[in-house]
């Protein structure tokens, strides 16, 4: 294990330690699975703000979620209403990602479930959002991928396909299937008279 993985999932589990209250009730989202457990969550709380560093101590995400729940039996956190933002090295945020529910796992895989948007936070990114019900983010590579339909923005055009994968740290996506473009042309002033 990478002495960032490490430091992450250490941080991961002080914080998610330090969480207490709250009850998961009055959630009801049709397409995201329930929290399968066999037992009580040993930590859970509400209006949770959370930060990650990195090892040479630079911000790497910030975390906030409306209810946490964390079960130390099988090493895996639910977030209810998470708002991930991503850093890059200098500290400059660069990805927000927000879904109605997320699985976070021992392995740093982030599982997002229903109304899942990924918002670059760099106004001059060719990519500048993600749309889909369903994903999976890699919180060490950045990797993100889709198996259901997805809608990629970005500069000037607007794409759809039944799967996808990318990265954002390159900010990159590619669909896979099904995939269907639509560009839009940017309108050309005409030449004020004289400018013959």
């Amino acid at each position: 294990m990478s002495k960032f993985n490490f430091w992450l999932n250490i941080i991961l589990t002080l914080i998610v330690l330090a969480l207490i209250g709250w009850n998961l009730a009055d959630f009801n989202q049709s397409k995201a699975p329930a929290m399968i457990e066999n037992s009580q969550p040993n930590y859970q709380t509400a209006n949770a703000v959370t930060h990650v560093y990195d090892p040479m101590g630079k911000l790497a995400y910030k975390l906030i979620t409306d209810e946490t729940h964390h079960f130390s039996s099988s090493k895996i956190s639910w977030f209810i209403n998470p708002v991930l933002t991503t850093y890059d090295t200098k500290s400059i945020p660069t990805w927000a990602i927000r879904a109605n529910k997320a699985k976070l796992t021992s392995d740093n895989m982030l599982y997002l479930y229903g109304n899942v948007q990924v918002n670059s936070l760099n106004p001059t990114s060719d990519l500048q959002q993600i749309l889909t019900e369903n994903a999976i983010v890699n919180l060490i590579t950045q990797d993100v991928s889709s198996n259901n339909k997805v809608t990629l923005i970005g500069i000037g055009l607007r794409s759809v396909g039944m799967e996808m994968r990318g990265n954002m740290r390159t900010h990159t996506a590619e669909l896979i299937e099904d995939v269907k473009t639509y560009y839009e042309i940017p309108n050309k002033q005409p030449a004020p008279e004289g400018n013959h």
